[in-house]
């Protein structure tokens, strides 16, 4: 190439800068001048050891190209961690931290090496809307390094920024690393709004007015979930909190929340009177309270409004940039909504009875709205739960039958992605690991902070073989979900395994044996955590407890109820198992 040939050609740009190096500058020059130069070491090393070349280092700032995206975002995951080892030390406010960017896109290359055009400057936006310390990737690196690099990626939505024509849609990338427990999670995941919904109270512990509640609590809940940009901590979590006498403030510190919407709801005839506030968790000061009284066969679109407020006051953005899309469509028919209500009611119950009540319900609702997916997704949810938590005498039927209405579900113009998390469980268990995966993970597309969608996605990820990516959907998830079953434990620690995360396994699996001292899966984690170091003693030992607590447990049975995609892990693992002396 010609001293002034230029070529154009695709590679991933890591554009970087240092924040309030100025100020830094002023406090003390000669240390910043020294960290600088210290920090430049680090950007060099880690891009010329992911096959990258510096491009510039001019002033604070640093350019840099790659031939694959995986080389530039792992190169600025451990430019980042580096950099925050060896300044850990430094007072707060004299810390050189920087912001990176990283973009796969279209450059100009000319002979001297130098870059230009729309792939550098994406970089550098990309860069401008990372915070201190953190990542920012486009949605292009994100597609191109998703599952190849060890990292958690938090969707932003889309963000219009200067010189740029179009939105550019970008993620915050967060290096995986040792598990951490969930407030140290919090540190990661409190760069978004977070918020919680309390248990709406009532006057009086009257059923209608609880339901009444309950059912406006769970339509915010459901409506929040879709919002890319917020953390929304699990409905079954903030159950917890109901009749306890606790402040907002005491249970936003409890679960390192930012803010908690409480509300408060009055029955009186046909009409309801309903107050709700925003509540900033560290100081208790409210944000905004708005109070509605309504007529309760009106199409009552409370739920809407209040979602807007919470949306408009947090300032994040919308999944698809379109409120219409985001919150659900109200039910038209009032005794449909009445249905709806008593059936979240006793679907928050978690009980076997409770769960046939809810079924019921949830049968009427798509009996008398036969326009909404409402009906047949919780109807499909209903008869899944029956199967997963053993409250049928015949869990097939029951799968059959969730799959079927969620199917119903899935084939209207409408849904909100519930149902997929039914039928990706349900392909998973079929081996259709493939299907499985993609409904799993356009469930968590349509409501990113879910519950249910984030665990079920994570269960899923381990079986197709991606354990390192199911580490990270474990540990968000438990995040959204700080009371949260044994099994996302077990899950978590089952993925640190396949990962030889020895140690992490071993403290995540001791942690679901605490909370259900009866469980055989996190055992049988042990199990082959206890062989692969070296602790054949410990392996017998937990293998006798199994036998001790299931007499009737077998290998060979316990095989044909584990979905692995790939036989030979599963092969691997039953060998372990049979090895301990646990019957064949």
């Amino acid at each position: 190439m010609s001293g002034t040939e230029v070529r154009q050609r695709l590679a991933a740009i890591l554009a970087a800068d240092a924040a309030g190096y100025s100020s830094l500058m002023a406090a003390d020059e000669r240390m910043t001048v020294a960290a600088l130069d210290a920090a430049r070491t680090v950007f060099r090393v880690q891009i010329e050891s992911n096959q990258g070349r510096v491009i510039d280092m001019a002033g604070d700032s640093v350019l840099a190209v790659f031939e694959i995206a995986t080389g530039a975002v792992s190169a600025a995951l451990a430019i980042q961690h580096e950099l925050d080892a060896a300044s850990s030390a430094a007072p707060a406010g004299g810390r050189l931290r920087f912001r990176i960017g990283v973009h796969l896109g279209d450059v100009l290359e000319k002979a001297d090496g130098s870059i230009y055009g729309d792939g550098v400057n994406v970089a550098a936006r990309l860069q401008g809307l990372a915070d201190p310390g953190e990542i920012a990737v486009s949605d292009a690196v994100h597609s191109a390094v998703r599952g190849r690099v060890s990292a958690l990626f938090v969707d932003q939505g889309e963000q219009t920024v200067k010189n740029i024509p179009n939105p550019v849609r970008w993620y915050r990338a967060i290096a995986a690393g040792p598990v951490p427990p969930y407030r140290r999670a919090a540190e990661h995941l409190n760069a978004l709004p977070s918020i919680a919904i309390l248990p709406f109270r009532t006057p009086v512990a009257d059923p209608e007015q609880v339901i009444l509640a309950d059912g406006l609590r769970m339509d915010i809940q459901w409506a929040l979930v879709k919002i890319a940009g917020l953390m929304v901590i699990g409905s079954g979590t903030m159950n917890t909190y109901r009749n306890r006498d606790v402040t907002p403030q005491q249970a936003a510190a409890e679960l390192g929340l930012r803010y908690l919407l409480e509300g408060f709801v009055q029955r009186s005839g046909d009409r309801a009177r309903i107050t709700v506030s925003l509540i900033d968790g560290s100081s208790g000061r409210v944000i905004w309270t708005e109070h509605y009284d309504r007529v309760l066969d009106d199409s009552l679109q409370v739920q809407d409004e209040i979602t807007e407020k919470v949306v408009t006051a947090l300032d994040v953005k919308l999944l698809s940039g379109e409120p219409a899309k985001v919150w659900r469509k109200t039910l038209k028919n009032p005794k449909a909504r009445e249905y709806f209500y008593r059936g979240i009611h006793e679907f928050m119950k978690r009980q076997k009875e409770a769960n046939a009540a809810a079924r019921a319900n949830f049968e009427q609702v798509a009996r008398l709205a036969p326009e909404s997916f409402l009906g047949p997704t919780l109807v499909a949810f209903a008869h899944w739960w029956d199967a997963f938590r053993g409250w049928t005498t015949s869990p097939a039927r029951s799968l059959e039958l969730a799959a079927q209405w969620a199917e119903r579900a899935l084939a209207m113009e409408d849904w909100d992605g519930q149902a997929h998390t039914v039928m990706a469980h349900i392909h998973l268990l079929r081996r259709e690991h493939d299907m499985a995966l993609k409904l799993a993970e356009e469930a968590v597309a349509l409501r990113p902070n879910c519950a249910d969608a984030n665990p079920h996605l994570g269960n899923i990820l381990y079986y197709c073989g991606r354990p390192g990516d199911a580490a990270d959907r474990m540990r968000l998830a438990m995040r959204l979900t700080p009371v949260h079953a044994p099994w996302f434990k077990v899950v978590l620690a089952a993925s640190c395994k396949e990962i030889r995360r020895w140690g992490d396994a071993t403290a995540v699996a001791k942690e679901a044996l605490r909370m259900r001292p009866e469980d055989i899966e996190a055992r049988l984690v042990l199990i082959e955590v206890c062989q692969a170091t070296g602790n054949e003693g410990s392996a017998r030992e937990l293998a006798h407890e199994v036998s001790a607590l299931r007499p009737d447990f077998s290998v060979s049975r316990w095989a044909e109820t584990q979905p692995y995609k790939d036989p030979a892990v599963l092969e691997r693992i039953s060998a372990s198992l049979r090895s301990v002396g646990l019957t064949p």
